[in-house]
């Protein structure tokens, strides 16, 4: 139930189309043979009749607001390389990114230009070729449509007749080295037509995605997951997380809660769970206590199992970016353990090495399993680890709200009992922190807002009632 981003958008990427006016006063539709006294006289009975409009806030047009939040989840881009139709600069989804396709922002330009080219020269010859047609029943096709037609079976016939040594081991290699993150290489498989063929419906489908998004009938809303199986709960979700856009599209995802693989219908979730040998986290079991266990799970051991376990994270937290990049990072997992398996609870991840002693990067509870005590207990036992590092720990910010509250309540609570148990006459911050593994920073800030800390005659004082 608690939420720390890893990072977050300092702006708002900018849309492909510029920014249009945001409100109507920001649109100039004065003619020019209005003299300026005439409309002098108007702005000044608009302002008599009360109806100026510039107290208002500006509204924001729908393709300003256009994927306001979002960047493109491929790894390594930044959604600032050109469209994969050459048309835009920036774009922000997986079928539009030039990186994901394996070609670079030059290249997909080129392309676009040749593209409009040939769709010039076919709408030429269209043109040409009804002209010279008498308007009969059944048309013969004419002359430059048989040379076409003989010029695609020849361009058909040089299909490559397999993949050397060196070729297979380059396609096995880029498949190993960036996963379903990355298109797999398409060169050689077919003939070049056949491919570039592939390429244009690529770029036309891209095309009419990010038309409809423009126009307003695509939203991030509206393409998102609404409704996740897991288990034996049906769990309704939060916000977008970029699953594949074909999982996506529909509504509803079914996934095997012990391996976390997504599945498009409960059919095909019955056949995997009847073979399915997972019954448990992958990694070492490093806490046990009656039926309640927490798994260590190394992200770059089991990359798959992570990236699934954050994408299903992020459809239950709003800032959350990382998904794909879980190699630098641990994953401990809490789990309930039946009859069935060990079911998940929550899990919270963090760096290998942090530089700033953070010891929380993203955490997360199921939404079955809040207001159970088991936020805590994650928060509890991020700090038990630093404890066992002899390090002093704190959760990487910025918080969320949920965060914050979480966090505050068991800070509080920790200082609490504290000082409950303090029997001296003077304390030391540096004293508590290195007591409790709570940054400084962390026991100042909670002592302030319970109205604790106070400064009296040059001393800090810490009140408590007797």
């Amino acid at each position: 139930d608690t939420k720390n981003a890893a990072d977050h958008d300092e702006s708002p990427p900018r849309t492909p189309t510029g920014n249009a006016p945001s409100s109507e006063s920001d649109i100039d539709i004065s003619s020019p043979n209005v003299s300026h006294d005439e409309s002098l006289a108007k702005d000044m009975s608009m302002k008599d009749s009360g109806s100026d409009l510039s107290h208002r806030p500006k509204r924001r047009r729908f393709h300003e607001s256009y994927n306001f939040n979002m960047k493109c989840p491929t790894p390594g881009c930044n959604s600032l390389g050109r469209h994969l139709t050459g048309k835009h600069e920036r774009h922000f989804s997986i079928s539009g990114c030039p990186l994901y396709h394996n070609l670079s922002a030059d290249e997909c330009k080129v392309r676009a230009q040749s593209r409009d080219k040939q769709i010039e020269e076919r709408m030429l010859a269209h043109r040409q070729d009804d002209n010279n047609r008498h308007a009969t029943r059944h048309q013969a096709p004419t002359e430059r449509q048989l040379r076409y037609k003989e010029k695609v079976a020849e361009l058909r016939k040089k299909r490559n007749s397999g993949l050397s040594k060196e070729q297979k081991e380059k396609y096995m290699e880029h498949r190993q080295t960036y996963g379903n993150t990355r298109e797999p290489l398409l060169e050689n498989l077919t003939s070049e037509y056949d491919l570039e063929l592939f390429r244009r419906a690529q770029a036309r489908a891209s095309e009419d995605l990010e038309k409809l998004r423009l126009q307003g009938q695509i939203t991030e809303g509206s393409n998102m997951i609404k409704t996740i199986a897991f288990g034996r709960y049906e769990l309704d979700t939060w916000y977008h997380s970029p699953y594949p856009e074909e999982y996506a599209r529909l509504g509803r995802l079914y996934m095997c809660e012990f391996c976390l693989k997504y599945m498009k219908s409960q059919t095909i979730l019955r056949r995997h769970m009847a073979k399915c040998v997972w019954k448990h986290p992958p990694g070492d079991e490093i806490y046990r206590k009656g039926s309640i266990s927490v798994f260590e799970v190394d992200g770059k051991k089991n990359k798959i199992y992570c990236q699934n376990l954050c994408l299903l994270a992020k459809l239950f937290l709003d800032h959350k970016t990382l998904y794909y990049d879980v190699e630098p990072f641990l994953f401990y997992v809490m789990t309930e353990a039946d009859n069935t398996g060990c079911h998940l609870i929550g899990y919270f991840s963090k760096e290998k090495n942090s530089f700033l002693n953070y010891n929380v990067s993203c955490i997360l509870t199921m939404p079955q399993y809040m207001r159970q005590g088991y936020g805590k207990m994650l928060i509890d036992f991020s700090y038990l680890l630093s404890k066992v590092e002899e390090k002093v720990g704190s959760p990487e910010r910025p918080l969320s709200d949920l965060g914050l509250i979480s966090y505050r309540s068991y800070w509080k609570e920790v200082l609490l009992r504290y000082l409950h148990n303090f029997q001296g006459k003077e304390i030391s911050i540096k004293e508590i922190s290195q007591e409790t593994a709570v940054n400084p920073v962390d026991i100042v800030s909670t002592l302030q807002a319970l109205q604790m800390l106070k400064y009296w005659k040059g001393k800090h004082l810490v009140l408590k009632r007797q």
